[in-house]
């Protein structure tokens, strides 16, 4: 049921405001502190542009990949959007920022790792670095291929393996060991050191043609490194069993 706005307080006469506006179809809020409409008047302060941006983002629930695609503007474009209607609006102080950004998050998090790999690869024109678990900063590419790691020459992290090893984690409870130390010191695949569930154990048997009893190369270092580049997973030090994933 709607009800009649009240324009002033009926205990002080203090001016009224809406402090929060909510969508009727996917339950989204915005909160701010917004004048009583007049006249049918938008009770937002902004311009018939980005009215019609908000309603997108509404529409899509916060997804700016898809915005992106339907605005043929990038994701950086459509982020710096955001954050200059938040401007207008009043909304830059952390406790007032539209409440949309949680189902941003939640849309990030549904997306394949891969793709969100490749997002911030292009946000970043193809070209960052990626800080490495001893705090060394290394220099990533992006192909079409994969992610190019420069400091291993002719080696490329392979998208469907990015997306294999976060789906493993997850079916070993959040929890993956790297089995770097393993692979860097030529223990074999299904030892103690390099167990077939670790990520070289794991990637060397499915991906890179190896079976259990053989030697492989360490590669995890650098998947797991640009996992946690991209915010997919923690990269941790050795708990007394050897480094691991956290997702």
């Amino acid at each position: 049921m709607e009800n009649k706005m009240i324009e002033k307080c009926p205990i002080c006469n203090g001016k009224m405001y809406v402090s929060v506006l909510k969508c009727k179809e996917c339950g989204i809020e915005i909160k701010g502190e917004f004048p009583i409409s007049q006249g049918g008047a938008s009770a937002l302060p902004l311009e018939q542009e980005d009215l019609a941006f908000v309603m997108l983002f509404l529409k899509h629930e916060g997804n700016m990949t898809k915005m992106a695609q339907e605005l043929g503007k990038s994701f950086y474009d459509i982020r710096t959007q955001v954050r200059e209607i938040n401007r207008k609006m009043d909304n830059e102080k952390e406790e007032n920022k539209m409440r949309i950004v949680e189902s941003l998050e939640i849309n990030e998090k549904e997306e394949k790792p891969s793709s969100i790999i490749i997002r911030k690869m292009n946000e970043r024109n193809g070209t960052a670095f990626c800080k490495m678990l001893k705090g060394d900063e290394i220099e990533i590419r992006l192909t079409e291929k994969g992610v190019h790691p420069v400091s291993f020459p002719g080696f490329v992290c392979e998208w469907e393996i990015f997306d294999a090893i976060m789906e493993k984690a997850k079916e070993l409870g959040g929890k993956m060991y790297r089995g770097d130390a393993g692979a860097q010191g030529g223990a074999k695949i299904g030892s103690r050191e390099l167990p077939v569930d670790s990520i070289d154990g794991f990637i060397s048997l499915r991906y890179y043609g190896k079976q259990v009893g053989d030697t492989t190369t360490r590669r995890s270092t650098y998947y797991a490194a640009i996992l946690a580049w991209a915010g997919l997973c923690e990269n941790c030090r050795s708990d007394g069993n050897g480094g691991y994933i956290l997702v």
